[in-house]
């Protein structure tokens, strides 16, 4: 059964768009993001349209893209401040009706939705550009370095939320960065309080190519159609033996949700 028969070729939703547009299927992330690490249905929307984008014959490649500033430092760091503190408050974590501006689990289900977002791109059969648009906070970036291409315009940059919040970076930045980068500069890196320009992230490598704003996202699409044009088991075979470190990925993930609650934990505990 063909891919427009199982699945809807548009889609729209408070947090993200979805587009078939030939072989292309492009993800946009608007609004309020973060009701996808909030909202059990919302999050499981995503991910089962994901899914089905992966088995359609038709779909060669996932184009994903945010409007400007819904990945962006303030509100990230809004967010997390919020989630640390209701998850230190003692509320009762049984109350699934508290809007997650105040439930104590939402900081949990965010870093579950990023691990679970992160696994998905990286078991994606087919070609996922990621293209960002604005300032892009710690973890959103690390997800991006386990897709194939990444894109950003002339004005986007790398923020350095986790140093101003005084967390781990998260995304698996941690495991992806100094894959790309080595060691001491994914150091240098995580440690700059200043923001890394696009300039700067395409000259490392972190980015493929950088546009300018009014035609970002007409050249990431235009990218999009030339890579539908590779053949379809060559593009499996690729992926399949440069991404031989997903086990690797997976125990670092855990590793890096149990280093977050411990800080968190030990932050409250010598402020108390």
């Amino acid at each position: 059964m063909g891919f427009v028969v199982n699945f809807p070729t548009e889609c729209r939703s408070s947090c993200y768009s979805l587009d078939v547009r030939g072989p292309i299927a492009v993800i946009r992330f608007s609004g309020d993001i973060y009701e996808l690490g909030t909202s059990l249905s919302a999050k499981e929307t995503l991910l089962s349209s994901m899914h089905s984008l992966n088995a359609s014959p038709e779909v060669k490649v996932l184009l994903i893209l945010n409007s400007p500033g819904v990945l962006d430092d303030e509100n990230y760091m809004r967010f997390i401040r919020n989630a640390i503190a209701a998850k230190a408050s003692g509320a009762d974590r049984h109350i699934q009706s508290a809007p997650y501006s105040g439930n104590p689990l939402q900081f949990d289900r965010l870093k579950n939705t990023f691990n679970q977002f992160i696994c998905k791109i990286l078991s994606f059969r087919k070609l996922v550009i990621v293209g960002f648009e604005g300032d892009v906070a710690p973890p959103f970036f690390g997800a991006s370095l386990v897709a194939d291409y990444r894109f950003g315009t002339d004005e986007m940059t790398f923020q350095p939320s986790h140093l101003k919040l005084g967390i781990i970076p998260g995304g698996g930045l941690g495991f992806t960065l100094p894959r790309f980068v080595g060691h001491m500069k994914a150091r240098d890196l995580l440690f700059s309080k200043k923001p890394t320009s696009a300039s700067d992230l395409f000259r490392l490598g972190l980015l493929d190519g950088r546009f300018p704003e009014d035609k970002f996202q007409d050249e990431c699409i235009k990218i999009a159609n030339e890579l539908a044009a590779m053949p379809r088991w060559a593009v499996e075979g690729v992926k399949a033996v440069i991404n031989t470190y997903a086990p690797d990925l997976m125990n670092f993930l855990e590793y890096e949700d149990m280093t977050s609650e411990c800080l968190i934990a030990s932050k409250h505990h010598t402020r108390g």
